[in-house]
């Protein structure tokens, strides 16, 4: 009995004393649009009229009067007359509640675009019995959302209930969630990051000005057209004041590997988010002069008229897109754990996963790189060469944007893309593979002008030399794939044995480039 309290009892008790019963806490993700649907149908239960389309101050006050109100909005045996996803909504806040906050991390809100998108996550917990609130992160996606972002916490921040709220949760602080991937897939690459930039500074400005702890959420994804990448650098390169000897960041399933896959690699991805983080903290980045400033923001908005000219303005891109990529086949395979669109439509309702994946297993990457081209190649004509030399050599946050965009440059085969295009691609459609294929050339030899080197990852011979060593290995992967698209194009019913090939091309191919997507 002494060997047995002193030890395994005493070896069990120490690991539920550091944590916890539960072990990982599990973050809750849904879609603002369906906390408004539940919303909806609540109010229009109650015959107050349909929340969705009352202003926004309007839902605010409303919001804000029912959480200081003691009496519950709905009887106990109330019955709404609503759809299935809204009553899984529902559901999901009682399990919430029945099982306690203790089990569960944040509440994270995808596309937030307001203040009230927060409140009404609050105001469903309150309504479903939960004693203690999950904390409650908006996930700001979207170039206009990332600009809305700094006035829709400006709005909690001033509000009563919201400011006296933190006691609730037990939490001292505000945790706030960047997205990477759908920004630039809004708007390209430059005017991602760069809003990405902006809406952190004002955000630290504003919980520094109302004394209320800012944490932030970093949505990074594997690939660098969804925010992922070498960590270090990107960590260094963030606002002044955004690190504050605390960083939150997702790690993808696909690069999960990568990371903590050995004890070794563990062991070293640690030691650069810690590294990274202190230095941060300690000897945060001076903040860019105005003169920097305003080179980035005539560079953010020339990128996206171009990125945005070509994405979404061009009638027959999306045709293009779903000619050259597998996009559509994609559909077929059991890969993703969500919906490849969140509704039915083009470009604007795929998701940033499927936009990139489909990219990147034609070895094109075009999202990461298009418009970016055209944003430096202006700057050089109006001859601020010079000045962009300055911003790479002693700005973090350029330099780590110009090195991503080299380092996917550096995996960018334009041969094989070509065979796609040759194989796939009607020629009626010509035109935009000669548009997508120029701007490749121009951002390439901007790069390389703005580096100062002649040749791509010249700088890091390690990661080049790993590029070249796969590149031989995936290219007859890729061949087979466009061999493999144009026959399944051309039956109405694949057969087993052409998706069983395909499912092999995507992930050898996926394999080579080190991401989905």
């Amino acid at each position: 009995q002494d060997l047995l309290a002193h030890g395994a009892l005493k070896d069990l008790i120490r690991r539920v004393q550091t944590f916890g019963i539960n072990l990982v806490k599990l973050d809750i993700r849904q879609e603002s649009t369906r906390h408004e649907e539940v919303m909806d149908a609540i109010t229009s239960h109650l015959g107050l009229g349909q929340y969705a389309t009352w202003p926004e101050e309007t839902k605010v006050q409303w919001l804000t009067n029912e959480l200081l109100s003691n009496r519950p909005l709905l009887s106990r045996n109330a019955t709404l007359d609503c759809s299935a996803e809204v009553q899984e909504a529902l559901d999901t806040f009682r399990v919430i509640s029945e099982i306690g906050a203790e089990a569960f991390g944040a509440y994270i809100i995808s596309m937030a675009q307001s203040a009230s998108d927060v409140l009404e996550v609050h105001l469903l917990q309150k309504e479903m019995g939960s004693k203690r609130h999950l904390r409650v992160a908006p996930l700001f996606e979207t170039k206009q959302d990332l600009i809305n972002a700094p006035g829709a916490m400006k709005q909690l921040y001033s509000n009563d209930w919201y400011r006296q709220h933190f006691t609730t949760v037990g939490t001292e602080y505000q945790e706030v969630m960047m997205g990477y991937s759908d920004s630039a897939k809004d708007a390209g690459r430059f005017t991602s990051v760069w809003e990405l930039y902006k809406a952190q500074e004002e955000l630290v400005r504003l919980s520094t000005e109302h004394k209320i702890p800012l944490n932030l959420f970093h949505g990074r994804g594997g690939s660098v057209g969804r925010g992922g990448g070498p960590q270090y650098l990107a960590i260094l390169s963030q606002p002044a004041g955004s690190i504050a000897g605390r960083l939150r960041v997702t790690i993808q399933g696909e690069v999960i590997e990568n990371y903590f896959g050995t004890l070794r690699s563990c062991e070293l991805t640690f030691e650069r988010y810690t590294t990274a983080i202190l230095q941060a903290t300690l000897t945060p980045p001076s903040a860019p002069s105005t003169e920097f400033r305003d080179a980035m923001q005539r560079m953010s908005e020339c990128g996206c008229s171009a990125y945005r000219s070509m994405v979404y303005d061009t009638p027959s891109f999306v045709d293009y897109f779903r000619a050259i990529t597998p996009e559509q086949e994609l559909k077929l395979l059991n890969f993703g754990s969500r919906p490849s669109k969140r509704k039915a439509g083009g470009i604007e309702t795929l998701r940033a996963i499927p936009w990139m994946f489909a990219w990147t297993q034609t070895r094109l990457h075009t999202p990461v790189w298009f418009g970016v081209g055209t944003a430096l190649d202006t700057e050089i004509k109006n001859g601020n060469l010079e000045l962009l030399k300055e911003m790479y050599a002693k700005w973090p946050f350029f330099q780590s944007t110009i090195e991503l965009v080299e380092a996917v440059l550096a995996k960018v085969d334009i041969s094989i893309a070509k065979v796609y295009e040759q194989m796939l691609v009607p020629v009626d459609l010509s035109a935009i593979g000669a548009s997508v294929f120029a701007e490749l050339e121009k951002t390439i030899a901007s790069v390389k002008l703005v580096t100062g080197r002649d040749e791509l990852l010249a700088n890091n011979l390690v990661i080049k030399r790993m590029y070249d060593l796969r590149k031989p290995m995936t290219d007859p992967l890729n061949i087979l794939q466009a061999k493999v698209l144009k026959e399944m194009r051309s039956v109405e019913h694949p057969s087993a044995e052409l998706q069983e090939s395909f499912a092999a091309t995507v992930q050898g191919i996926a394999a080579g480039m080190g991401w989905t997507g």
